[in-house]
């Protein structure tokens, strides 16, 4: 029954951003926001718009765009942080915008706005080159200036984040592969199949392995130098977004709820899974002390390494975003909150510290 709901939701996701008619209040509706943070804010790309949030007291930095919305837009993709200050946001809305902003202040350096497909991945920089995934199947690349550089067609849709080893990008796509995309030549050196279509990233760990969930009920170990799958484990359902490594331990949910921590040497598991109170759609959050995942039922756990709950807090409405951590609060992002409240702020200990309800 769990899956059946987030299905139709999937399925409405795609209606909305891929029928050229649809608004950006409709994807509002329809989907869930993109989430991240560095040390002073949080930025919430929240469908009509894409929100700067001040960590210490919850109050609104800026707003992009800065007055009314724009309804050819639609932003939900995670927000990008480069190291020369730029936030790098993806819309999913008929202008196919890829726009670079001034994290310090909302304002804009540059749009390109030119693929057949829209924006449903976050990009990501390698050696000063920002590489974005489209759900036209291409790889789109440019400088930190803007400047377009060229496309490479990938294969099927994309929707995910690639992850890189700094001599390829590890790219997942519907079409049921990962692609490894040499950097150097800028062609696709190898794919290998997994057994469902891959919604989320990869999980890529210093030993050159990478670990896919997809909705095959599968996680699945790919070695990259042997280009071959070591092993994999069953999940009780569908897994949407990427697994989170932390030393050899792999964590993971499932979208019928069930939790995972499996051992990344022999794809064994690490303590029985746990099933909180509702499905898992975003990854695990890796802290000093505990993992912390959000539920569709609205509730935040934070899980030992044991698997034991240490923590729960119910925040409301649906927790599909990723979890965050910024400086020492927790962020989660709920969707369909009565007193729509966008972003929710708890301490270490769960304690709900404020909410951000934006204006618009």
């Amino acid at each position: 029954m769990k899956l059946k709901k987030v299905f139709i939701l999937v399925v409405a996701v795609v209606l909305a951003t891929l029928l050229s008619g649809c608004s950006a209040s409709a994807m509002r509706s329809n989907s869930w926001a993109g989430l991240s943070a560095d040390a002073e804010k949080a930025y919430l790309a929240n469908g009509s718009f894409v929100y700067a949030i001040n960590l210490n007291n919850g109050n609104q930095a800026w707003q992009y765009p800065a007055e009314k919305a724009d309804t050819k837009e639609s932003f939900f993709a995670t927000p990008v942080l480069t190291e020369d200050g730029q936030l790098l946001i993806t819309s999913a809305g008929t202008n196919h915008s890829l726009i670079s902003l001034n994290a310090a202040s909302g304002s804009t350096n540059w749009t390109f706005s030119d693929p057949e497909g829209v924006w449903i991945a976050s990009p990501i920089v390698v050696d000063e080159t920002i590489y974005a995934p489209n759900t036209d199947g291409k790889l789109y690349a440019f400088d930190l200036l803007g400047n377009f550089l060229w496309a490479k067609h990938i294969g099927g849709t994309l929707w995910s984040q690639p992850v890189s080893d700094g001599e390829f990008l590890y790219i997942n796509s519907l079409d049921h592969h990962l692609y490894a995309f040499n950097l150097s030549t800028q062609e696709v050196l190898w794919k290998a199949e997994a057994t469902g279509a891959i919604p989320g990233s990869p999980a890529l760990d210093a030993d050159g392995n990478l670990y896919l969930g997809s909705f095959g009920a599968k996680i699945e170990a790919i070695n990259a130098s042997a280009q071959n799958t070591s092993w994999s484990f069953e999940t009780k359902g569908w897994v949407w977004d990427a697994p989170v490594i932390e030393e050899n331990t792999l964590y993971v949910g499932d979208l019928e709820g069930n939790f995972y921590a499996i051992n990344t040497s022999d794809g064994r598991p690490v303590w029985n899974s746990i099933q909180p109170d509702g499905t898992i759609i975003g990854s695990p959050l890796i802290t000093e002390d505990f993992i912390v995942i959000g539920t569709e039922s609205g509730s935040a756990y934070a899980i030992d390494r044991e698997g034991a709950i240490i923590w729960q807090y119910s925040i409301g409405g649906r927790l599909y975003t990723s979890p965050v951590q910024g400086d020492d609060l927790i962020l989660f992002s709920p969707m369909e909150m009565e007193n729509q409240a966008a972003l929710v702020a708890l301490d270490l200990e769960g304690r709900q510290v404020w909410q951000f309800i934006p204006e618009n």
